[in-house]
């Protein structure tokens, strides 16, 4: 393994421990409960922008098969060893930027966790993405995907730092909003030590905020003819304080 392979792997491991907090099972649950409720079978499964994973073990209980897409070849790799840990026979991995992704056969449900919409910082780029979903969904299947809202980039997270205390290291979170193109950016720093030596790794992430009816106009024109908005984790109607936003693409 090389330098930089090691390096992210641990890097992958800190982020992991970063997302701690998230119940994963909550999310995944939540996300299927809308396949009962619009009576979508459970066959084949797509995660997008799938990381190291975690989310798409969890999708794997319920389905035949399922097929995780990142962009990432680092990320696939530690996904992979996560796989031939589990012996999993279910779970592949396609490496693909999730603006342009296909497949020979179609799936039942497209998943797609924590935000990462969010980083398709315009709004031909979501309906590239948003096509490409319509695309790879069978007759009757199903697209369900969350996102930050305008509030909590704009407001929750809005200008500001913060540093938090981990097990094996510290991660420092500073926030910018940038108001004329309506993105936040993130700068984190992972600091540790290593062999007795001081080190750190910084990620600059960027985050677009939309419109409920944006996103919805983006959804339909991509093909999607019903489309249901909620309050992430709720089965209710999202308000102006909201801070994630669950959509529901019907094909």
């Amino acid at each position: 393994m090389s330098e930089f392979s090691k390096s992210f792997t641990k890097i992958a491991q800190f982020y992991d421990e970063l997302m701690s907090n998230v119940s994963y099972k909550e999310w995944v649950d939540y996300a299927v409960s809308f396949l009962n409720i619009f009576n979508i079978k459970k066959e084949k499964f797509l995660d997008l922008a799938c990381g190291t994973i975690i989310p798409t073990i969890y999708l794997s209980e319920y389905c035949e098969k399922i097929v995780g897409v990142d962009k990432s070849i680092e990320m696939l790799k530690v996904a992979k060893r996560k796989i031939e840990k589990l012996n999993s026979k279910k779970i592949s991995l396609v490496l693909s930027d999730i603006r342009e992704f296909h497949f020979k056969w179609k799936f039942d449900a497209i998943f797609c966790f924590f935000d990462s919409m969010n980083y398709l910082l315009n709004i031909d780029d979501l309906y590239k993405s948003f096509y490409c979903a319509y695309q790879n969904l069978k007759s009757r299947g199903i697209f369900l995907f969350d996102m930050n809202s305008i509030f909590a980039l704009k407001e929750l997270w809005d200008t500001r730092k913060d540093i938090k205390i981990h097990k094996n290291f510290i991660s420092i979170w500073e926030n910018e909003w940038i108001e004329e193109e309506k993105i936040s950016k993130l700068v984190i720093t992972i600091e540790w030590k290593e062999n007795g030596k001081e080190r750190y790794v910084r990620e600059v992430h960027f985050e677009k905020a939309y419109h409920i009816d944006e996103v919805v106009d983006t959804l339909k024109k991509a093909g999607f003819e019903e489309v249901n908005v909620y309050e992430h984790l709720k089965y209710s109607l999202p308000n102006s304080y909201t801070t994630r936003i669950q959509y529901v693409a019907l094909k």
